[in-house]
């Protein structure tokens, strides 16, 4: 397993999961999760996605981001330290699928999900902190925000929410 953790720059409450395919479009928040959208250019919500968004609460600055790619599926982290959990599959075609950010001088901080083998992917995306980085405008400092990445090579699946208890994701997934 390939494993890095670096503080990554949110920008607009997000982040990405790329590879050479990347158009969100006008994409509408329709059906969402609330952590992360497998999207289809441009900009549906799509299972398997070509690339993905993952929401922060964190409006702009940093999120401690760790990505551990696996050859197989990972043991699941501990749910009971995590907001909120969900799983996707992504296509992400490209040479060097990875976090990606508005700063590019960020993206080689963690791993390529290359490093386990070619797509698909499986990806299982964990969160916390997000209430706490909705309440600051700016998180320059250390964050109050953290995710884990796991990736791992395998066949599309439809997405699984495994646990969702934070008030940001909430406020994605209740029809205004």
């Amino acid at each position: 397993m390939v494993s890095a953790t670096a503080r990554i720059w949110a920008s607009n409450n997000q982040y990405w999961m790329n590879g050479d395919v990347f158009d969100v479009g006008e994409w509408n928040y329709s059906g969402f999760n609330g952590l992360v959208a497998p999207i289809a250019a441009p900009g549906i919500l799509h299972d398997p996605g070509d690339f993905a968004v993952v929401m922060t609460g964190t409006e702009t600055g940093q999120v401690a981001v760790t990505v551990e790619v696996a050859e197989h599926e990972p043991e699941p982290a501990d749910d009971g330290a995590w907001d909120e959990i969900v799983e996707v599959s992504l296509l992400l075609p490209g040479a060097s699928p990875r976090v990606t950010t508005d700063m590019e001088d960020e993206a080689p901080l963690l791993p390529a999900f290359t490093a386990a083998g070619p797509g698909p992917f499986r990806v299982r995306v964990h969160a916390r902190g997000r209430d706490a980085g909705q309440e600051e405008l700016i998180v320059e400092d250390d964050p109050v925000e953290e995710h884990l990445i796991q990736v791992w090579p395998a066949p599309p699946a439809p997405t699984q929410v495994i646990k969702t208890s934070d008030a940001y994701g909430m406020s994605f997934r209740t029809p205004n």
